[in-house]
């Protein structure tokens, strides 16, 4: 899946568990015309987070991003959602860059 937003909030990188896993949380408003805009909250862990490096409050991604439910262990049958970024563009991604066709791209071979 993919979200596109403007962001709103970059925390800094923190180290996180036993295994020092290193993590980045951004928030991003959605890129919408209606009056209440919706947020997200997006994770980037490992070597992911290098992906954040050139991004500043008030810019235009999108990202990439895999959802999953989890089951709390401290608290069996209680259950959070985890959203999870593994790719980021500047802009508002594909549709920014242009059609990928070729300007003859109607011409016909016969």
């Amino acid at each position: 899946m993919q979200y596109t937003g403007t962001v709103k909030f970059i925390w800094p990188k923190e180290t996180i568990g036993a295994n020092a896993l290193e993590k980045q949380t951004i928030v991003l408003e959605e890129e919408t015309d209606r009056e209440y805009k919706g947020g997200l909250a997006v994770d980037f862990f490992k070597e992911k987070t290098e992906l954040l490096s050139n991004v500043k409050i008030g810019d235009l991604i999108t990202v990439y991003i895999n959802t999953r439910v989890n089951e709390s262990k401290t608290q069996p049958g209680r259950y959070f959602n985890s959203i999870t970024g593994w790719r980021m563009e500047q802009g508002a991604g594909s549709e920014s860059k242009g059609s990928s066709k070729k300007e003859n791209d109607d011409d016909l071979p016969f």
